[in-house]
């Protein structure tokens, strides 16, 4: 995993701002009554299943379908790191492009939390993206899902820069046909059909979120044992920010921060 500078606020505001603007159809909010796009499948969100349930805790989270779970560092660990995410945002793009290196640090390189990341499609493409990240984290393992999102957010930041700067007459989005060819170039070997298999998954974890009132990304938790979260954000924020926080509320050991 690689630093990366940090964009100012101000700047990415104004980035997120034309961005949003560029992609037709894009929105910050996920429209409850449909987040599927693209071919059908076999089963739909209906509004029976987004009926509120009271704030997400731990417990709602780790009660999933445990392949539903993708996670990072120690199973037992009581400090955890939920992650909303959508791979189309670009909210998402800005906000995990910089803060990805830390989570893999404090999860998978160190051990000290565990991160668990939780997939709201919002976008045209996010449904099939989700379900490729599903298929490469169980046939290649964290570390890949990690590498692949990482590449997937990288790219989109560069574009959304590439337009920003007007090097490129239209914002180029990642798609699920990006991913699969980011997979190949890392050596990971899926195809759309099989990754459809995951499409549960998806639904699954969609409708949880939905039914706590969770309908927008990127949005972090983080929980230090039983009970509520010690910190919730949701939106587009500063990653030395997050980073700080996170560190703070959980009592992490993080070089240059604390």
């Amino acid at each position: 995993m690689k630093g990366r500078e940090s964009l100012s606020r101000a700047e990415a505001i104004v980035i997120i701002v034309i961005a949003v603007a560029a992609v037709a159809g894009a929105a910050y909010v996920i429209r409850q009554s449909q987040f599927h796009s693209g071919a059908p499948k076999a089963s739909q969100v209906s509004s029976s299943t987004t009926t509120s349930s009271g704030p997400l805790t731990l417990s709602d989270t780790e009660s999933l379908n445990s392949s539903w779970i993708i996670s990072l560092g120690p199973l037992n660990s009581s400090k955890v790191i939920v992650v909303v995410y959508d791979p189309e945002c670009p909210y998402c793009s800005l906000e995990l492009n910089a803060t990805l290196p830390f989570l893999y640090y404090v999860s998978e390189n160190t051990s000290q939390a565990r991160v668990i990341f939780l997939g709201l499609p919002i976008h045209e493409y996010s449904v099939q993206m989700l379900e490729i990240l599903y298929e490469v984290y169980h046939l290649y393992g964290p570390v890949a899902f990690v590498k692949l999102l990482d590449a997937n957010y990288a790219y989109y930041t560069r574009n959304i820069e590439l337009y920003l700067n007007h090097e490129t007459d239209q914002l180029v989005i990642p798609t699920n046909y990006t991913l699969i060819y980011m997979a190949d170039a890392l050596g990971y070997n899926v195809t759309q059909q099989e990754s459809e298999a995951w499409y549960p998954a998806v639904e699954g974890v969609a409708n949880l979120l939905l039914s706590h009132n969770i309908s927008a990304a990127p949005a972090l938790l983080a929980f230090n044992g039983a009970g509520a979260p010690v910190y919730y954000e949701v939106g587009l924020e500063q990653p030395l920010y997050i980073e700080g926080n996170l560190t703070e509320r959980l009592g992490l050991q993080v070089p240059g921060l604390g």
